[in-house]
């Protein structure tokens, strides 16, 4: 049995590295072309340099504090109590109004709270259907607790609050608790996270819920007899809010074949794993074939919570014209024709002509995968659109260049230190969907806004980075050492 376990180890530190090269690319990546956006609003190269390492002399005081005079409970109490505190103060400071998509969805919201349901059919709902989950979720608040704005916003910092402490749990479980420290300091004090806790967007409630799903994955890799069922629940309700449950299931089949069923193939916990995939998939569909039904029954659509324009990611996600984001024009020229096979078949012979240029195609990969993961965040965008505070604007736009360059540092020494050691599954896991998630945006839409949807990756693989430096600090044995990733 010892001999198995230790195969399944060194069967996991292998594919780990693997991951970890990948790693390298995409944090090396993420480092080199932020520290240049950084350059362009601190000043310069020097000053930024500067800047990071101070910020790193900052963050790891802080958490060698955390990390030696106090243990779990109370670093989460003191994480939490700076994180809801800033973020209250920013929600009651800055008076955010919806925008855009999310104006449609909290119009929609106030409509349900009152009973009318009309929404439904209404040309944004009928187009993009799989947006009703979260506008009946604004819904709830609203009826309970009245149409401030407050409410809902109070209810982004719950959530988030609650994110903190599942990438403080994911971060331990990874790497130790040293690293979980750091991952939710670094979570606590994140600029465009603090900021985007003012706007209305399905991603605070479907972050939560895609990454408990994961946390409860990797806490005990589906042996726990209701694993299975929990994380297809978590993520049917994530997918409810924004519509990624395919991408975190795949994701997980990924995770499972890699370092769940393969290591295990000549044993008999194999076909049992397997089973457990096969559970939460079927969970999965039928919430997912559940809320459809209801919204059917109810009258509020006949689509279910689908998407009807399967290429329109796709056809600006490849438009040169506005590196990969959103394009009025494409708007203009795909509405023209009816929704449906006529609408799809037009998207489909547009996305077949951007891609006949293979030279344009492959600049325009590079260019916009420079923008999704070098550039500045567009959460002051968001959050302050009607404020009149430009210097406050550009402070926030400084501080959260010079935490995301950090982090990028911090990630890139990670994931070297994981490449030479191999690493534990759970590591392997977080790499593998931050990956995944960078491969699937060179070909789709992008905006810097999306980093938030992924970012719990971030926070945890970063984590081992700072780790490593904090434990090569002077202290006392306390027994909360992080364990390194090849344990």
């Amino acid at each position: 049995m010892e001999a198995k376990r230790t195969w399944t180890q060194t069967g996991e530190h292998h594919v780990s590295r693997w991951l970890a090269v990948g790693g390298i690319v995409l944090f090396g990546w993420m480092l080199w072309h932020s520290f240049a956006n950084a350059s362009g609003f601190v000043g310069s190269g020097g000053v930024t340099a500067l800047l990071v390492v101070g910020a790193a002399v900052i963050a790891l005081l802080v958490a060698f504090v955390l990390d030696r005079y106090m243990g779990r409970a109370a670093s989460l109490a003191v994480v939490l109590t700076v994180a809801v505190g800033l973020r209250l103060i920013w929600i009651w400071s800055v008076d955010t109004q919806p925008v855009s998509d999310f104006l449609d969805m909290h119009s929609a919201a106030l409509n349900a709270a009152s009973g009318d349901f009309s929404f439904g059919t209404s040309d944004y709902f009928t187009r993009w259907p799989y947006q009703l989950g979260f506008a009946l979720y604004e819904a709830l608040p609203i009826k309970l607790f009245g149409s401030s704005l407050i409410v809902l916003k109070l209810f982004n910092v719950l959530f988030q609050a609650a994110t903190a402490v599942l990438v403080y749990l994911s971060a331990a479980r990874a790497f130790g608790e040293s690293a979980g420290k750091m991952a939710s300091l670094f979570y606590a004090l994140y600029v465009p996270h603090i900021m985007m806790c003012s706007v209305l967007t399905n991603q605070h409630i479907s972050v939560f819920f895609y990454f408990l799903g994961m946390y409860v994955l990797i806490r005990s890799n589906m042996r726990g007899t209701m694993d299975w069922l929990l994380i297809g629940i978590c993520f049917a309700i994530g997918n409810w809010m924004r519509p990624m449950g395919g991408f975190f299931i795949i994701g997980l089949l990924a995770y499972a074949a890699l370092f769940l069923l393969a290591p295990r193939i000549r044993e008999r916990s194999w076909l049992s794993l397997a089973a457990k995939c096969a559970g939460v998939l079927a969970v999965y569909w039928l919430l997912q074939q559940a809320a459809g039904f209801a919204l059917a029954q109810s009258g509020v659509t006949s689509h279910g919570l689908t998407g009807r324009e399967p290429y329109w990611k796709f056809v600006i996600g490849l438009n040169p014209a506005t590196n990969g984001g959103w394009s009025y024009d494409d708007t203009v020229y795909v509405t023209q024709f009816p929704l449906g096979e006529e609408r799809n078949r037009a998207e489909l012979e547009l996305l077949k002509e951007r891609l006949e240029d293979k030279r344009q195609v492959a600049a325009l990969f590079v260019s916009k995968t420079k923008t999704m993961w070098g550039a500045e965040d567009s959460a002051p965008m968001w959050s302050m659109a009607d404020e009149n505070r430009p210097v406050l604007y550009h402070r926030l736009v400084q501080a959260e260049r010079i935490e995301y360059v950090l982090m990028a540092l911090f990630g890139l020494i990670a994931m070297a230190a994981l490449a030479y050691r191999g690493g534990t599954a759970q590591a392997g896991l977080y790499t593998l969907l931050l990956l995944g998630y960078a491969a699937l945006h060179v070909v789709i839409e992008v905006q810097t806004r999306y980093r938030f949807d992924i970012f719990p990756c971030i926070f945890v693989l970063q984590s081992y980075g700072a780790a490593l430096l904090l434990n090569a600090l002077p202290r006392k044995s306390r027994g909360t050492e992080a364990r390194t990733a090849a344990a």
